[in-house]
């Protein structure tokens, strides 16, 4: 490479800038993936930032064809366009992805162009691959948000319009019960009565689920107190006790040796605890456990663990278990979680989905009150 004279201000300081000295430097310290490759894919030059992505040294690589040292196929990536440009001399943009071992999606975007030769041939061309996954997953999040919006108000508008039906069938079947009571001996009076419990339970379940679609789309404020954490835990539990004796479900607490003190709407919080333990409980069978621990996450932060020892969640539905209207039951109208969720972050925090070798564990994290 030719040496350059740097100057400035009109003045030559005497100072000479090698940029062959210094261009290993420049392209090595690239955040994204810098190869040449010749027109049979053998790598001629790679950058050290793609070198250790393989944990190897650039010159383990030199030498060898891109296809096999990066991706140990027999042949030409599919998605990559430097063949393309070989022919062209075209510079050319694709994005490409592939999932990990653990189910997790990861975006690339492959930039290649040429390099000439003082006759204009086409002897190497260069391969720049960039991660867009952080970028990819923001997109994506605005893209839920935005989804996530309109159907809220598709959900308040739809709830508020059954909510009277409801209302009117309620009244009815109440009218229903006080003629039954009123016709005891009449042959029909048994099938009625049967007829009128499978109607009410409908109805509740469809008044459940209106409600839960206004719970969703609803944003009230927080009457917001310092509490313990612990103590609002303890008192979500005692409202649950009789259901979990009942399906035999040992509950083990974990208390910090500290009270640990956030701000929180007790009610709204309890229904926080109420949604995680009774999903726990139906997952789990007879002899079941739920473990709660609440810790210090860090000087700001304060968290809550519910672990259960049951089925767990499967991989691939872990990423949608927040989404509104997702649910794994059969009657579920999927608004749980995405309440949860909602009621959480209102309160500054966090709830996560840990990965965990057999059950499931939710986390909450709270800020801190200091004192």
């Amino acid at each position: 490479m030719n040496e350059v004279t740097g100057k400035g201000n009109g003045e030559d300081r005497g100072t000479e800038f090698s940029a062959k000295k210094y261009f290993q430097h420049v392209i090595d310290g690239l955040t994204d993936d810098l190869k040449i490759v010749d027109r049979q894919y053998r790598v001629v030059f790679v950058n050290q930032t793609a070198a250790r992505r393989l944990f190897k040294q650039p010159a383990q690589i030199l030498g060898h064809k891109c296809f096999e040292v990066f991706n140990h196929f027999t042949q030409p990536c599919p998605y990559c366009t430097t063949q393309r440009t070989f022919e062209t001399g075209e510079t050319l943009h694709t994005e490409f992805g592939y999932t990990d071992t653990d189910g997790d999606p990861y975006f690339f975007l492959l930039t290649t162009f040429p390099i000439r030769d003082e006759d204009g041939n086409i002897p190497y061309v260069v391969e720049v691959t960039r991660d867009v996954t952080q970028e990819k997953r923001l997109e994506q999040e605005v893209i839920r948000s935005r989804t996530l919006k309109a159907i809220g108000q598709f959900a308040a508008e739809l709830a508020h319009e059954v909510r009277n039906p409801l209302n009117a069938m309620t009244f009815q079947m109440a009218l229903l019960k006080k003629i039954q009571a009123a016709c005891p001996e009449d042959p029909c009076a048994s099938q009625l009565a049967e007829i009128s419990r499978t109607v009410n339970e409908e109805i509740a379940r469809l008044t459940k689920i209106t409600r839960d679609f206004l719970t969703f789309t609803r944003q009230e404020s927080l009457n917001l107190q310092p509490v313990d954490l612990m103590e609002a835990v303890r008192s979500s539990l005692a409202l649950l006790k009789g259901d979990l004796e009942r399906h035999g479900v040992a509950v083990s607490v974990e208390e910090p040796g500290e009270p640990l003190v956030v701000m929180l709407d007790r009610d709204r919080f309890r229904q926080v605890m109420i949604n995680l333990l009774t999903n726990a409980l139906e997952a789990l069978g007879k002899g079941g456990e739920i473990k709660i621990v609440a810790r210090r996450e860090d000087e700001k932060k304060v968290g809550v663990s519910i672990v259960d020892n049951g089925p767990g969640i499967p991989k691939p539905l872990r990423e949608k278990i927040f989404d509104p209207f997702f649910s794994t039951k059969p009657k579920g109208s999927g608004l749980g979680l995405s309440i949860v969720k909602n009621i959480v972050e209102a309160h500054g925090g966090t709830i996560s989905l840990d990965p965990v070798s057999r059950g499931t564990s939710f986390t909450l994290l709270f800020p801190k009150v200091s004192r």
